[in-house]
């Protein structure tokens, strides 16, 4: 059987948030960075429909974008994953039983270097992880 304590998650603390500024700076004087692009805030922005935001209001939005790139994945490899101190691992419970085995589906040989390339990416992203 799982451990009921295990599965349980701890709160975050976010009463310690900084105040959104009442005059955020001009969303002209953003400075790219290598992660968040003026290309990719450019994306964000046209997002946004005409007139539906104020010109403070899309200040105020490229403030917080900005300060919360890192939030933000763009590739795989940017991507993060939950810190185990806040999201424990799953466990699921299982009755004890022989496995059966049944052979793997075999990669053709035309698409095997494809197939090993993708895999290498999803595991330097942090998908996958050897076993």
């Amino acid at each position: 059987m799982p451990n009921p304590s295990a599965q349980k998650f701890k709160p975050i603390d976010v009463s310690n948030l900084p105040p959104l500024p009442t005059n955020p700076p001009s969303r002209f004087e953003f400075r790219p960075t290598e992660r968040l692009t003026q290309d990719r805030l450019d994306a964000i922005i046209d997002t946004v429909p005409e007139g539906f935001l104020t010109s403070a209001e899309l200040d105020l939005m490229v403030y917080i974008v900005d300060n919360c790139q890192q939030a933000i994945a763009w590739t795989d490899s940017e991507r993060g994953t939950f810190s185990r101190e806040y999201f424990p691992d799953y466990e699921m419970p299982v009755i004890e039983h022989t496995p059966w085995v049944r052979a793997p589906i075999p990669v053709p040989r035309a698409i095997e270097g494809k197939v090993r390339e993708m895999l290498r990416k999803q595991i330097e992203a942090g998908k996958y992880e050897y076993s």
